[in-house]
């Protein structure tokens, strides 16, 4: 199944890129951005992007989380701040509110519905 185009800020582009040369484990994250839409100009205020505050539901399990995307280093669970670079993370990048997206997790493959995105101005 052919994946749905994402897009990403070049502002975003530029700090993710940067991270996949430095961290180890950044391989599907660099597959991501392969083919994501680099949008120098604003994007869309429903687009996943760093600090965006999200909202998503598990179609697999049922369960409904709300998390931040964050960088690695601002990353925790407890405070619902869900790293970049975690499957589900690098999974929800570049997606909008009410797109389904397809992801393999380390349970398996699941999908994920994104219910909402708030993006602070900028």
């Amino acid at each position: 199944m052919k994946k749905k185009q994402i897009i990403v800020s070049q502002h975003d582009y530029d700090i993710l890129k940067t991270l996949c040369y430095h961290a180890p484990g950044t391989d599907k994250l660099r597959e991501e951005l392969e083919r994501a839409l680099i949008r120098k100009t604003k994007i869309p205020e429903d687009v996943v992007r760093v600090n965006s505050l999200l909202q998503f539901k598990d179609e697999r399990s049922g369960a409904v989380r709300e998390v931040q995307l964050v960088l690695p280093a601002a990353s925790n669970l407890q405070l619902g701040k869900l790293s970049i670079l975690s499957p589900i993370g690098t999974a929800l990048l570049g997606y909008s509110a009410g797109d389904v997206v397809d992801w393999e997790v380390p349970a398996g493959k699941t999908q994920l519905h994104i219910l909402s995105v708030v993006n602070a101005e900028g």
